[in-house]
């Protein structure tokens, strides 16, 4: 490939650069528009915190007895709806700032893919100017050799070529020869004036490649300052976020504690039950939900790294006993699993352990209410069955993690509405149709 090619290429390369600059400079000017709605968001969030704030100053001066009991559940309930669009306000803006860090990650790696590839064409062009300054050098030297030469033999003239030629032809010949030695001085001479041209523009480039580069780093680092301050966003998001589960979670036992002591036959009680009732349901469903979307169905045959033997373990060793048990509590209510407590009394600390092997598809590890069943995680067993355990003080394996049947994963607990430690554990299956059913699990495992 000749200079002059290479040189017509490079300009395209860096024609090509500017448009990818110019795009970066569009896409920044999306994020702060983006900005905007997060400022809402804010401002939002910042209103709830006063309305919880003026909330719980009117809590503070209700007395406790029976007929306040109700204003306290009402008030309590008030805050908790208010905390919690809080936390859905936070993992709204938790995603938006995740999008933009993603899109600024983009940005910075195309950028930094741009400036390699300048620093490249740098080195290629600088390269090609030793090349060419080394050609000059040489041609030179030719030129001058040959003067030297010319100068030391004397160039003939067209007589004494006649006089000192055999004949006639051989006179001819070497008139040729000279005449073409001439011309070869005169082209190389033009060729060393071209290259010294192509050089100037070569430097030309490379001066201009430089300062885009500079422009390049610039953007980098302000693209680096931008990205640091989302993540520092985006901590304190989730701290905040994290800060506003526990406070749920010290509301919703707040509230328990007061339906323990409402009459079970009034309407507040009813209603409470009736309102925590759709948070599990709501829960369960989306539960439900995720397995179908991710979940395995019958008929699927389970990876070789599960170890599924088709024969489920209880997931509590020694002796134990049920306190609940599928499908009902005591008093009717829906319970889609059993509660398992130690015989000893030594329950809270017991760890628990998979029934299964399988992949950890859901791990809920915050020490949260999450609608009543605390810590808790799923682990798909890939042949269409889940296995589900609950208010753990301690769940031990995360998402992605293939555990063996016996595996060590949780501690339990008293985490969610619980009214003492003890292991909730159910089994859901996954139809070939994508339906999934909440199963007794004694027809899985057998207590020992």
């Amino acid at each position: 490939m000749s200079l002059m090619t290479k040189f017509f290429k490079s300009k395209k390369r860096l024609l090509c650069l500017a448009m990818a600059f110019a795009l970066l400079v569009s896409a920044s000017a999306i994020s702060a528009a983006a900005e905007e709605t997060l400022e809402e968001k804010q401002q939002r969030y910042e209103e709830l915190e006063k309305e919880i704030a003026q909330n719980q100053k009117e809590l503070a001066g209700v007395q406790s007895d029976i007929k306040t009991n109700e204003q306290k559940l009402n008030k309590l309930n008030g805050q908790i709806d208010s905390i919690e669009e809080q936390i859905d306000l936070l993992d709204e803006s938790i995603g938006m700032i995740s999008d933009d860090i993603d899109e600024l990650q983009t940005d910075i790696d195309s950028t930094s893919a741009d400036i390699e590839s300048i620093n490249s064409q740098i080195s290629k062009t600088e390269l090609q100017i030793v090349e060419t300054e080394t050609m000059m050098e040489d041609t030179k030297e030719l030129l001058l050799a040959r003067i030297r030469e010319n100068y030391m033999s004397g160039e003939g003239s067209t007589l004494e070529i006649l006089f000192t030629s055999d004949d006639l032809s051989s006179f001819f010949a070497r008139k040729e020869l000279i005449t073409r030695v001439s011309e070869n001085d005169s082209q190389l001479i033009s060729e060393l004036t071209a290259k010294v041209g192509e050089l100037n523009e070569l430097q030309t480039e490379l001066e201009g490649s430089k300062t885009e580069l500079e422009e390049k780093k610039t953007t980098l680092d302000s693209q680096m300052d931008t990205m640091n301050a989302k993540y520092d966003d985006l901590e304190s998001s989730k701290n905040a976020q994290e800060s506003k589960k526990k406070d749920v979670t010290g509301k919703y036992q707040e509230v328990q504690g007061i339906i323990n002591d409402l009459d079970k036959e009034s309407d507040a009680y009813k209603a409470a039950i009736k309102r925590q009732k759709a948070e599990r349901e709501a829960l369960e469903a989306e539960i439900d939900e995720y397995i179908r979307q991710h979940g395995s169905s019958q008929g699927d045959v389970p990876d070789e790294s599960y170890e599924n033997d088709g024969d489920m373990m209880w997931p509590v060793k020694g002796n134990t006993r049920l306190t609940a048990t599928y499908p009902a509590y005591s008093d009717g209510s829906p319970h889609w699993g059993i509660d398992i407590v130690k015989a000893d009394g030594n329950t809270r600390g017991a760890p628990f352990y998979a029934a299964q092997g399988g992949e950890v598809i859901i791990a809920k590890n915050d020490g949260n209410w999450n609608s009543g069943f605390g810590n808790y995680c799923v682990i798909d067993h890939g042949d269409g069955t889940q296995t589900l355990y609950a208010h753990s003080d301690n769940i031990l394996v995360s998402v992605g993690q293939v555990v063996k049947k016996g595996e060590k994963i949780g501690i339990i607990g008293a985490t969610g509405n619980v009214t003492g430690p003890h292991l909730h554990f159910e089994v859901r299956v996954k139809k070939a149709d994508g339906t999934v059913s909440r199963v007794n699990p004694l027809n899985y495992v057998s207590q020992p």
